[in-house]
């Protein structure tokens, strides 16, 4: 029996059939010091599963409903690189299972399983991770909390922006610390999708089976809507409605008429993918487009638009009417505390320190604002008056002086230069950079290294 200070390694089984899996599961692993955390029927739950509870080592069958083995480790070998990736495999998938060679497999297991085969792997494996085990678990940390504050910070900012009106100073800064690139003055539509069944749930379901049902829709629209440059989405956690929020320009012309087919065309494409899914969404998905709005303080109001398109002809003017209330909302108001201009000025030095020792993680106005013991409103417009720079404009400007010093000087990769400024998501630090230098990272350090060969 392994006690939990024994445990060392954690590890994931996937198969769909039932026998194998138990078989796995009760096999003795008490001399390699793994415990099995789970066992999943397919890659979905392994997905979920792993969100929550990240492993060691991932055992995987190939041929599974809804998400197949090859996917499921492809997805792995992004989210956590470190996790060691076995592949269960009958002997007609072989060859098939040898394209996870790609994925970094670590190696494969014939069905029916040879358990001292099995268990000379797994010593092999545990070695390996052994090895890694003192930088691997510092820097997994590291990852799985910037990544779980970012994921947190862009889910709460992607909420409120659907849902309220916001100032242009909130949609600035909580933008920025959630990875979002916004511009406030810019064309943007809202698509909604929700089920038919909305507001209940698809089907009588338990809460975990629900909650692999919002989890795979959020899977789902990260790869085939924000992945390729759309935009963003949220997925209601209770109700399972998805609003996407549509930045892309290409789907935005000026006639509202061709952005909506536009917009149609993608959506379609998406509930197409949606298909392979039918075991797992027990009803049918449909969709809404609000109207093409001018401004990021008015992407609520597409929003809302979109969902009366739900709703009964007589009912839609009512909730037009309430978006359009809601417009005007925001107030905010507190008292400036009483700061001498000397005292100002120290503590606009203390939150540069600040910047200075953490611009590497994603850093909050709040966290800084509680640092100094000032309310943030009032921060920002301290920094502003005696800087003349938005703090948010100060801190971007700290990281690109940084990642560009790093591009130039060094051979770190792109998305690791990204981590390193603080930046979780590669695809944001990119856009962030180029729109900052009117360069990609790749151009400004190609650029950078023809000018010193050239000066040499």
């Amino acid at each position: 029996m392994i006690t939990g200070l024994e445990k060392r390694f954690t590890m994931l089984i996937v198969d769909d059939e039932y026998e194998i899996r138990e078989g796995l599961r009760k096999a003795d692993y008490g001399s390699f010091q793994i415990e099995v955390v789970a066992i999943c029927e397919n890659g979905i739950e392994a997905l979920k599963a792993m969100a929550q509870t990240p492993v060691d080592i991932l055992l995987t069958d190939i041929k599974m409903p809804l998400m197949d083995g090859l996917e499921l480790i492809s997805k792995v070998s992004v989210l956590y690189p470190f996790t060691k990736k076995i592949v269960l495999s009958g002997y007609g998938d072989f060859e098939y299972a040898k394209k996870g060679i790609a994925f970094g497999v670590l190696d494969y297991l014939l069905k029916p399983l040879d358990f001292e085969e099995y268990f000379r792997l797994l010593h092999k494996t545990t070695t390996m991770l052994n090895e890694e085990r003192e930088l691997q678990l510092k820097q997994a940390s590291l990852e799985r909390k910037a990544k779980l504050t970012a994921h947190m910070l862009r889910t709460k900012f992607l909420a409120e922006l659907l849902q309220r009106s916001l100032s242009e100073e909130m949609i600035e800064l909580d933008s920025a610390a959630a990875e979002v690139l916004l511009e406030v003055e810019a064309p943007y539509s809202v698509c909604v999708l929700r089920f038919q069944s909305y507001p209940t749930r698809s089907k009588p379901a338990s809460d975990a089976e629900w909650q692999l049902v919002v989890f795979a829709l959020d899977n789902l629209l990260h790869d085939y809507w924000d992945d390729p440059g759309f935009g963003y989405h949220y997925v209601d956690p209770v109700t399972a409605q998805c609003a996407l929020i549509v930045t892309e320009a290409a789907l935005l012309p000026a006639v509202q008429a061709e952005a909506e087919e536009a917009i149609k065309t993608e959506l379609e494409r998406i509930l197409r993918a949606f298909k392979r899914f039918r075991g797992l969404f027990q009803s049918h998905l449909q969709y809404r487009i609000g109207p093409v709005v001018g401004r990021a303080t008015e992407i609520h109001h597409s929003c809302l638009m979109a969902e009366a398109g739900f709703a009964a002809a007589e009912s839609s003017a009512s909730v037009a009417s309430t978006a359009t209330d809601a417009a005007g909302s925001e107030v905010q108001s507190g008292d400036d505390p009483d700061v001498s201009h000397a005292n100002g000025r120290r503590l606009v030095h203390e939150v540069k320190a600040f910047i200075a020792g953490h611009y590497d993680r994603t850093i909050t106005l709040d966290e800084v604002a509680q640092h100094v013991h000032l309310n943030a409103s009032y921060l920002s417009h301290l920094f502003k008056e005696l800087t003349g720079m938005k703090y948010i404009e100060y801190l971007t400007e700290y990281r690109m002086d940084k990642a560009k010093s790093l591009l130039a000087d060094t051979n770190w990769k792109v998305y690791e230069v990204g981590e390193m400024v603080g930046y979780e998501n590669p695809r944001y630090f990119t856009l962030i950079f180029k729109k900052y230098t009117g360069q990609s990272p790749l151009e400004y350090r190609n650029a950078h290294y023809n000018t010193a060969s050239k000066d040499g």
